[in-house]
């Protein structure tokens, strides 16, 4: 794990990058749409979550941006630390600029995640980090930023460390206020565009609005629930909602053994848009408490990933 100190000079990544856009005979593009229309083409090999309800069907593609959208407190952001430890997997660079907390506890539920326990050994401790280096990084502050500073440090991260995949999270650390919907609508064309240009996959964490009058947390919600300018999931590659099952956990509170409830999946994860992808829809998702790790069912023994092992 490598930190990216706020004191690295990013004033070169501020411009705007000159965009290459022409016009172009629409036979130019005859072998692509062969290749794409292909019944014996080879399956998207585009990295994605390790989970197994979702190999093969959601797909995280360079030049995209992915909003992870849900109410607050529903685990998005534990979501997203998984999902970069499964990318890192695939030999994918990732950073991560969690503005909201300090990058040592970042890395701290990231190691529990990776080890699969509450209370991993130091020595595994060390070996996760030993093998982050090259394929994890961290942005070493909290608080706002500006929206030119959040695309300078993508820029930065793509050109200097070859970057493949950021994490921002989250959307109203950039973009702090509901009101300044022209502000919105601007950073996410830019960050779309920013994508396309670099070949980054920017992975954006969003807060849904809170159900109004007698409204509940107790359904999913939608991409149109997202808090701000329907431009963030308009213009986005793929929206997925994560939620979570409030009402297990209450009734868990209440009874420990409560069979019925420990039998309810802890939340589902909804791709709610897959522009580039066939699938749509949701799975059921299982959190382990002691190891933070999402998982496909309850039964199944939370492991190591296999760069902690031996």
């Amino acid at each position: 794990m490598d930190l990216i100190p706020d004191s690295d000079n990013l004033n070169d990544y501020l411009g705007e990058s000159e965009f290459l856009a022409s016009v172009r005979s629409a036979s130019d593009f005859s072998e692509q749409v062969k290749a794409d229309l292909d019944p014996h083409k080879p399956q998207d090999s585009a990295p994605g979550l390790l989970l197994r309800k979702t190999r093969r069907l959601l797909h995280f593609r360079p030049g995209e941006v992915t909003v992870w959208a849900g109410y607050n407190g529903h685990r998005k952001s534990m979501m997203t630390s998984q999902a970069a430890i499964d990318l890192a997997t695939q030999g994918e660079r990732v950073l991560i600029a969690s503005l909201e907390m300090l990058p040592w506890r970042t890395m701290s539920r990231i190691t529990r995640q990776a080890c699969g326990a509450e209370h991993p050994t130091p020595a595994m401790i060390d070996k996760f980090h030993s093998w982050t280096a090259g394929k994890l990084w961290l942005f070493d502050y909290v608080g706002r930023i500006a929206p030119a500073r959040a695309l300078a440090l993508c820029r930065y991260f793509s050109d200097v460390h070859r970057g493949t995949h950021v994490v921002l999270d989250s959307w109203m650390m950039v973009c702090s206020s509901e009101e300044h919907l022209d502000e919105q609508k601007q950073f996410s064309t830019d960050l779309c565009r920013l994508a396309q240009e670099t070949g980054l996959h920017v992975h954006v964490v969003a807060h849904c609005r809170k159900p109004s009058g007698t409204g509940s947390e107790d359904k999913p919600p939608t991409r149109y629930d997202i808090r701000g300018s329907g431009a963030i999931s308009d213009q986005a590659a793929n929206t997925l909602i994560v939620w979570m099952n409030k009402k297990k956990f209450a009734k868990l509170d209440s009874n420990p053994n409560d069979i019925e409830a420990l039998n309810e999946p802890c939340g589902i994860l909804r791709c709610d848009k897959q522009r580039n992808g066939a699938w749509e829809g949701s799975v059921q998702i299982w959190h382990d408490q002691a190891s933070l790790r999402f998982c496909d069912d309850r039964t199944s023994a939370v492991e190591p990933y296999r760069f902690t092992m031996g």
